[in-house]
């Protein structure tokens, strides 16, 4: 007589094995585990170089002095200029940002190349196989310096030259239309420069190299583009990077594509694009 076998093992319809889900959560958790120590130990040779300490610092300190500088300008007895709205006073605030923003792209370029030079990046690849990681670190780190920096600049720049136009009978307090918003993305735009010169740096592994390049997108590929005859030198000038982040804290714009909402778009889309590339690039070649 022969008896019917029952099998003990479980059918899965989907044909999924019940532990992936598990493993797929475990190889997230090692991802981010992983670019979290890396970025740790990036906060660790940021903090120990004292040049990178010095353009982080020289950085906030003109975003934080330069605007109110030029605000007390306006302000005093017998000036002649003047700042007459919210907009202009808000514009004179951050002038500092400018200048500030090359500072930290200038960072960002020395804190990749820095390692290339005593060939440190071997090292560093050695430690983390996976070099988009390294990249994802560096620009972690670099770019929440910024943002530190960059707002406790920012929020005292704007008050400061608040107080100052207030005597004058202009509002350019955080009450005002555009403050917060332009503050906001004066922020993040700081943020933006220090990634773009990571790029910059991962692209050329040289430190005038990486400067260079950092310019030409900065101040000259724009006004290069606009020199192209009818409307394609207009529309490509203002998709170029300056542009865009030019867009993003404007207070007023003549088209959709200098909108400061197509402007954030347009510049974070080429953070984190370029950073892809930048990741890219290191993993197809040598050290």
């Amino acid at each position: 007589m022969t008896t019917g076998h029952t099998s003990t093992e479980p059918h899965h319809a989907t044909g999924t094995s019940p532990g992936a889900p598990r493993a797929s959560t475990a190889r997230r958790a090692t991802v981010t585990t992983t670019v979290q120590r890396t970025a740790h130990a990036e906060l660790v040779k940021l903090r120990s170089l004292r040049s990178h300490l010095w353009l982080l610092g020289v950085a906030t300190t003109f975003t934080m002095l330069l605007g109110p500088t030029q605000s007390l300008g306006h302000v005093l007895p017998g000036s002649n200029r003047t700042v007459t709205d919210s907009d202009g006073a808000l514009a004179e605030a951050l002038s500092g940002v400018t200048t500030s923003s090359l500072l930290l792209g200038v960072l960002g370029v020395l804190v990749v190349t820095g390692e290339y030079g005593p060939r440190a990046i071997r090292t560093t690849f050695m430690l983390v196989p996976r070099r988009p990681y390294v990249v994802a670190a560096k620009a972690l780190t670099v770019g929440l310096a910024a943002a530190i920096t960059g707002a406790i600049s920012v929020a005292v720049a704007v008050t400061a030259a608040a107080i100052m136009f207030n005597r004058v009978g202009v509002d350019a307090g955080w009450t005002s239309q555009h403050t917060v918003r332009v503050s906001l993305g004066m922020v993040w735009y700081l943020v933006g420069w220090a990634v773009l010169g990571q790029v910059a740096g991962w692209v050329t592994r040289s430190k005038l190299g990486g400067a260079a390049l950092l310019i030409v997108v900065m101040l000259v590929a724009a006004p290069l583009v606009s020199l192209l005859p009818g409307p394609v030198g207009e529309v490509l000038a203002a998709l170029m990077p300056s542009s865009a982040g030019a867009a993003m804290i404007s207070t007023s714009h003549a088209t959709t594509l200098s909108s400061p909402a197509v402007g954030f778009v347009l510049w974070t889309g080429y953070l984190v694009g370029l950073s892809a590339l930048a990741a890219w690039i290191v993993t197809r070649r040598d050290a």
